[in-house]
């Protein structure tokens, strides 16, 4: 696993990011059996699991329907039609649901690796009832350089893994990307399937003093960003600060995103929360 710097991005490079994820992943999961099967010499063995991930209405909690004794060598043909004709199934309960069923649950692909008599986890790819790939989540800490307890059969990951494993930390932690908010604004955050949607005001870029901002040019490589913003914490019942940028988003109290959403946020007029209209009048007009 290489370590790849980071550098202050745009919105928009972070979203070039997320799409050749997700191509990244989607390519590996049919080319790996190939690529590991021409590998002289290499003991690795992958298989892909699959899991039916659902939201539950009242908290937010989700709860994991594991395809036992299942793993398969590839998305195609068989996981990709077992996923469909399943998503078919929950499709046509809809009237058991008070809002779409693609909104409450999602299939989660699972990439495993066999090293010797030691098993990892690559990568995660998330997707729709209806096939979009929606996230892929790199699982970085087994295979940090310095962890990793067999380094030496990286040469046998197939260039789609490389890629998904060097950039997962910066989906999962954006602290480098500069977004085009204003403050006051009120962003509106899709948080299907992984949570329920709602609505947040940008706070704008967090200020710091120049000399620490320099600071963290000179240990990181780049200026950290952080977007701080306001939603309505249903746990809590008020005004709650989160960070558009931060590790671990838990927006909606008990569901983290599987990586930072800034391809969910919309900049909306108005919102059906009073708290938050008078909020963003209020950082708007410099009051808050």
């Amino acid at each position: 696993m290489t370590d790849v710097s980071k550098t202050n991005i745009t919105l928009e490079e972070y979203l070039k990011l997320l799409k050749q994820m997700k191509s990244a992943a989607l390519n590996d999961m049919d080319t790996f059996p190939d690529y590991e099967m021409k590998s002289a010499g290499s003991q690795n063995m992958s298989a892909l699991g699959l899991s039916l991930r659902y939201r539950d209405d009242e908290d937010c909690l989700y709860a994991d329907y594991i395809m036992e004794h299942q793993l398969f060598t590839g998305l195609h043909p068989y996981l990709w039609e077992e996923m469909k004709e399943e998503s078919n199934y929950i499709l046509k309960d809809q009237d058991l649901f008070q809002e779409p069923a693609e909104n409450k649950f999602y299939w989660e692909v699972i990439k495993y690796l066999q090293i010797q008599d030691k098993i990892y986890i690559q990568y995660k790819a998330a997707f729709s009832l209806k096939g979009k790939i929606l996230s892929v989540k790199g699982n970085t800490a087994d295979f940090k350089r310095l962890s990793f307890q067999y380094p030496e059969y990286e040469k046998y990951f197939t260039n789609d893994q490389k890629f998904i494993l060097d950039h997962a930390d910066q989906l999962s932690l954006p602290d480098n990307v500069v977004l085009p908010y204003v403050p006051g604004d009120i962003l509106y955050i899709d948080a299907n399937p992984f949570g329920k949607s709602f609505y947040a005001v940008y706070c704008g870029e967090t200020a710091m003093e120049q000399e620490y901002l320099e600071w963290t040019k000179k240990e990181y490589g780049y200026y950290k960003r952080e977007h701080p913003c306001l939603y309505i914490s249903k746990e809590q019942k008020k005004l709650t600060d989160a960070s558009l940028t931060g590790d671990c988003l838990m927006f909606t109290d008990d569901v983290s995103f599987p990586y930072a959403p800034l391809d969910r946020i919309q900049v909306v007029d108005n919102c059906e929360e009073s708290f938050l209209i008078k909020a963003a009048d209020r950082i708007k007009n410099h009051k808050l």
